[in-house]
């Protein structure tokens, strides 16, 4: 029918538009994020463009039904601005008639969701781990840079050079503190050498007039001072492919009783809910007083979204706790919401 190809068309702008504007929020925060490695030279750039475009799938999920949800309010806050609602029901055609084809649009956009979730979702994670994994696992002097302090497994390394030669081989004001199960280790030096790949799998670090002091948990502490100490580092470590929830298959969390995975599971399955229930709420805050502001309805939406989606994530960590066994209990209570609004307002008189 032709309304519902219209109703669908405004409503799918509409959403379009907002699903952009989060869409690039979100790029321009996670890429500041990723940025602050790659100032530190930690992350390259196209390391970093990676990394945001994953983040971005991964944040699909959430970002699409807020933008249908929102767009919905929008856009026919926009229809009811110039009175087409009012028309529309003038017409004859009952507020449920004018739903359907939004309540269709909702159904196409959940099955999207649905996808992102449970297939989109793991694999994003698992191509964001594989390449953090990737390139924490790279030699330790390969990124540094001059004049800046780096921090490496688990901040138990500091790593300080106050000058980095042309050639990637002089150094000059080397410090290094490493944090281990005897006590914490400094090792100081005005000027070293670099050795690149001196073996397949090392670098050689050679430091001149060197001075290294050991804190003992256990005394006597040691100090020392070397003509020439030289260090062997690894030209890289093994790639650690632990298992992570965020990245496990959907069929393989069916499988698990691991608290951690029966939240990641039901997270998943909670998205495509949450896009008909969120749509289902915008609909019925849709019948508003002609000619009233298309924005007029959004301080109520974004309260209503706020307080879902922190249930939300307060129910998942419950989960994880083993607090409470189900996620369900969001997306019951706004369930339950909309049944007692759907009552009060067929009580009031038809729409």
């Amino acid at each position: 029918m032709l309304i519902d190809r219209y109703l669908m068309r405004e409503i799918g702008a509409s959403t379009a538009t907002v699903a952009i504007i989060l869409t690039t929020i979100f790029l321009a925060y996670s890429l500041a994020r990723f940025l602050t490695d790659a100032a530190s030279g930690l992350l390259g750039t196209a390391e970093v463009m990676q990394l945001t475009a994953y983040k971005a799938v991964i944040a699909l999920e959430v970002l699409l039904p807020l933008a249908f949800y929102f767009g919905i309010i929008v856009g026919c806050g926009r229809l009811n601005l110039h009175n087409e609602l009012v028309v529309m029901r003038a017409c004859g055609l009952p507020g449920a008639r004018l739903r359907r084809p939004l309540l269709m649009l909702g159904l196409l956009l959940a099955t999207i969701v649905a996808a992102l979730s449970l297939e989109a979702r793991p694999w994003a994670y698992g191509q964001l781990f594989a390449l953090k994994d990737q390139a924490e696992s790279g030699s330790e002097l390969n990124r540094i840079k001059a004049q800046r302090f780096y921090l490496y497994e688990d901040d138990a390394r500091t790593v300080y050079i106050e000058h980095i030669g042309h050639d990637g081989k002089e150094l000059r004001g080397v410090f290094i503190r490493t944090r281990g199960a005897d006590g914490i280790e400094l090792i100081t030096a005005p000027h070293g050498e670099l050795a690149a790949f001196a073996t397949p799998t090392t670098h050689r670090l050679v430091l001149r007039d060197a001075s290294v002091f050991l804190a003992a948990n256990a005394p006597p502490d040691f100090l020392g001072r070397f003509d020439d100490l030289t260090l062997s580092l690894d030209a890289a470590r093994p790639v650690d492919h632990e298992y992570r929830t965020k990245s496990a298959a959907t069929l393989q969390l069916l499988g698990s009783a691991a608290a951690d995975d029966r939240a990641e599971l039901q997270w998943r399955l909670s998205t495509p809910l949450s896009t008909l229930l969120l749509a289902a709420c915008a609909l019925l805050m849709v019948d508003q007083r002609p000619r009233e502001s298309r924005f007029a309805r959004l301080p109520l939406a974004i309260a209503i979204y706020a307080i879902y989606y922190n249930l939300l994530g307060v129910n998942r960590t419950w989960v994880e706790q083993q607090v409470v066994s189900g996620l369900w209990w969001a997306p019951v209570l706004l369930a339950s919401g909309l049944g007692v609004a759907l009552l009060w307002r067929s009580r009031s008189g038809p729409r």
